[in-house]
This record gives structure tokens, sequence and C-alpha cells, in this order.
């Protein structure tokens, strides 16, 4: 009975974020195991990034309290399956304390860094698979104290994943439309610069000098040929 228990209210808290988000009403069971439901994360678009993370960073905080007050070792169930749940208590810890705040810092150095917001987000994702396996453990072989906190991380975590997966979305648009202009911009410059320049002709037909008019020369003044001497008379 409690494992059927457990898997009723496990089933209804991880289909509250899915059915929040297409707008279905969620399951009464999922009410009375979880009576306060966790805030949505905030919209973090290209140029604000800072709640989300702010809100990551307090989860981080929750959920390492609450792995660490699981009785793991009081849980009746076989050795292999406790130390299997610690290993991944262990984990969990390991990743909210020491790789998160680093990446974490990574994404608030620099927002818009695509690379350093996959990364977030795909630490998110593996911290909410491990999460949601020890969440199954405690809710089939420990008490209700131990499930509902980890269940309401699980539903923060998930909270974030999607907000960040939102923020990769417009990231990857914001990016591929400057790579558009800039791509825009280099075959511009480059059909420019393969572009011969154009010949200017100038038509100087209107501009010529006129001919000058040759002088006419004047005819040459005739000789005048002196007239001969006459011979004188002999005495």
């Amino acid at each position: 009975m409690k494992r059927s228990w457990y898997f009723c209210v496990l089933t209804a808290a991880l289909a509250l974020p899915m059915a929040a988000q297409i707008g279905a009403p969620a399951g009464g069971s999922a009410a009375s195991a979880r009576p306060v439901t966790s805030p949505a994360a905030p919209v973090a678009g290209p140029g604000n990034v800072s709640p989300l993370l702010v809100q990551v960073q307090a989860t981080a905080r929750t959920t390492t309290a609450d792995v660490s007050l699981l009785s793991i070792r009081r849980w009746k169930v076989a050795n292999d399956t406790k130390h299997d749940a610690e290993a991944k208590a262990e984990s969990i810890q390991r990743n909210l304390t020491v790789a998160m705040p680093t990446i974490v810092s990574q994404v608030q150095a620099s927002p818009n860094d695509f690379a350093a917001n996959f990364k977030l987000y795909r630490n998110l994702g593996v911290l909410y698979d491990v999460l949601a396996s020890l969440a199954e453990s405690a809710g089939a072989f420990g008490s209700r104290d131990e499930f509902d906190p980890l269940a309401a991380d699980l539903d923060r975590i998930d909270q974030a994943r999607r907000a960040l997966g939102d923020r990769l979305e417009a990231l990857a648009s914001a990016k591929d439309a400057e790579i558009a202009r800039l791509q825009s911009q280099v075959k511009t410059m480059r059909t420019a610069a393969s572009t011969p320049p154009k010949k200017v002709i100038v038509d100087d037909e209107d501009k010529k000098p006129a001919k000058k008019t040759a002088a006419k020369k004047k005819p040459p003044a005739p000789a005048t040929v002196a007239p001969a001497s006459q011979p004188s008379n002999p005495q």
C-alpha cells in the first residue's frame, strides 16, 4: 500500500509542471501531498538572467538541506538499494555545492554567452534526473516527510530548467539574427570590392579650342630696277 501511494503522489507531482504549462487542472492527490506550490520561474530573456540565477541558487541551498535530512540507513530495503541512494545523495550535494556555483558564476560573468547558459541547462537536466530517482526511492522506502520536500525541490528545478530552455531559444534567435546581419554586410563588402570601377568618359568635343586662322601673308613688294646710266658724249 505504501508503494502504491508513493507512485500516485510522484506521478501527480511530476505532472504538475506539464499541467500548468498546457492549462490543465492539477489532480487533488498532488495538492494534498504538496500544499505549497512553488512560484513559477521568472522569465529570463537574453538580457535578464539575474532573477533566474537567484532562484537556482536558492533551490540549490534548499535541495542540499533536504537531501542531508534523508535517513537512508533507516529505510527498510536491501543494502544495495541503500548504497545506491546514498551515492545519489552524495552526488547531488557535491553538484549543488561545487559544480553548480561555478557554472552560475560563469553565466553571471557572461549572461549572453550561449555555451555558459547551455552548460547550466545541461547541469540542471542531469540534476533533475538524479534527484527524481532519489525522490522515487524516498517515496517508496522512506517517509512522506522525506519525500515531500524532495518533490518540491524537483518541481523548482524543473521550472528553472524550462525557463532556461526558453532563454536558450531566445539567445539562439538573437545570435542567428546577428550572424545573418554580419553575413549580409560581408556579402555587400565583397560585392563592392569585386565590381570594377566605372570609367568616366568626358566629352571634350565642346571644349576643344577654336582653330586659329592663319594670317594672310602680304604679297612681296615688286622689285624696282634702277635706270641705266647714260654714256657721256666725247669731246
